[in-house]
């Protein structure tokens, strides 16, 4: 079994996606059995965050591909170059504020990391690794793609539906900066911290573990579609210019799948 799904990468991202989903609804519904009142949006967020994040590390360190997929130092030093693309949650904290607890925070905290952990391994990592073999292109477009539509799963679950639909468009937009800058650097790790620090914000802003019911201005969603564009561009100037070392690099490693 073992060896099965180290070399079919996509069953093992399907068993990771659907058993942390079982695994996390079993555990939602396990608590609501003794608290009804508890919800995801608000209370149990963080501890089904922290369980998808868990599932992901323990599959990829089972079958022995966690090194594989970027679980590793980052091949570059010039980490500074990624800077300007703060720029994104820096925004975002500007525009929303601060409307949360203290003593939440630090579960928003837990949460946000949980997401950037479970999200990268599964869509930056495992997929990933699965596509190289059809191609670059094909490597960065087809898992964002998938990382977007998994977003819209938000609306059926209490989200507001406009907050939803430009949600799929600039994670599509930024999954595919995020994997330019994994391909860039051969790691996940600058991934999940950026990935850690917009989604902290986020829910520091909001208060809520990433399934909004509030309301956002159009003008608000359209500039942060723009703003993850923008970060693409960056994100795929930054691969060009190093696709000598890429192509050295996890594009080696890809070839003999």
């Amino acid at each position: 079994m073992k060896s099965f799904l180290y070399r079919h990468g996509l069953v093992l991202f399907l068993v990771v996606m659907f058993g942390r989903g079982i695994i996390g609804m079993l555990t939602v519904k396990g608590i609501q059995a003794f608290n009804p009142a508890l919800t995801v949006q608000k209370d149990l967020g963080w501890l089904v965050m922290l369980l998808y994040a868990a599932c992901a590390f323990a599959a990829v360190k089972w079958v022995r591909m966690d090194k594989e997929i970027g679980l590793i130092k980052p091949a570059s030093k010039e980490w500074f170059v990624w800077l300007p693309v703060l720029i994104i949650p820096l925004t975002l904290g500007l525009h929303l504020g601060f409307h949360s607890t203290w003593g939440h925070v630090p579960l928003l905290l837990i949460a946000a990391l949980g997401v950037a952990i479970n999200e990268e391994i599964l869509f930056r990592g495992i997929l990933l690794r699965a596509m190289l073999p059809f191609g670059k292109a094909v490597a960065i477009i087809v898992p964002s793609l998938l990382f977007g539509t998994a977003h819209l799963g938000n609306i059926f679950v209490g989200g507001d539906v406009a907050f939803g639909l430009f949600q799929f468009a600039w994670t599509f937009i930024a999954g595919m900066a995020l994997t330019a800058l994994r391909l860039q650097n051969k790691s996940l790790l600058p991934a999940i911290g950026f990935h850690f620090i917009l989604d902290a914000v986020e829910y520091a802003a909001t208060g809520e573990f990433g399934v909004h019911s509030i309301n956002f201005s159009l003008g608000w969603l359209t500039i942060l579609v723009l703003l993850n564009a923008a970060f693409l561009v960056y994100a795929l100037y930054l691969l060009t210019r190093n696709s000598n070392s890429v192509n050295t690099g996890i594009g080696a490693v890809s070839a003999k799948y």
